[in-house]
């Protein structure tokens, strides 16, 4: 079976499997951490969350991952 998806469907699933493995969204500049000065105050749901409404809304584009060769 083939699925074909959009290019906004493969991104919010590029996503979810970040969540998945506690990672923080792609992009740095989106870090709330990094632009709080308290890290206690960090919310990764937040943060995610912004993320995804961005991605959702056309704002964000997740960057391509890159290809590395195998050595």
């Amino acid at each position: 079976m083939v699925i074909q998806a959009t290019k906004k469907e493969s991104a919010l699933l590029k996503c979810a499997r970040m969540i998945l493995h506690d990672q923080c969204p792609p992009e740095r500049k989106y870090y709330l951490c990094m632009k709080e000065e308290d890290d206690s105050t960090c919310d990764c749901t937040l943060c995610w969350n912004n993320y995804l409404w961005g991605v959702v809304s056309g704002v964000i584009e997740v960057p391509k991952e890159e290809k590395r060769a195998v050595v």
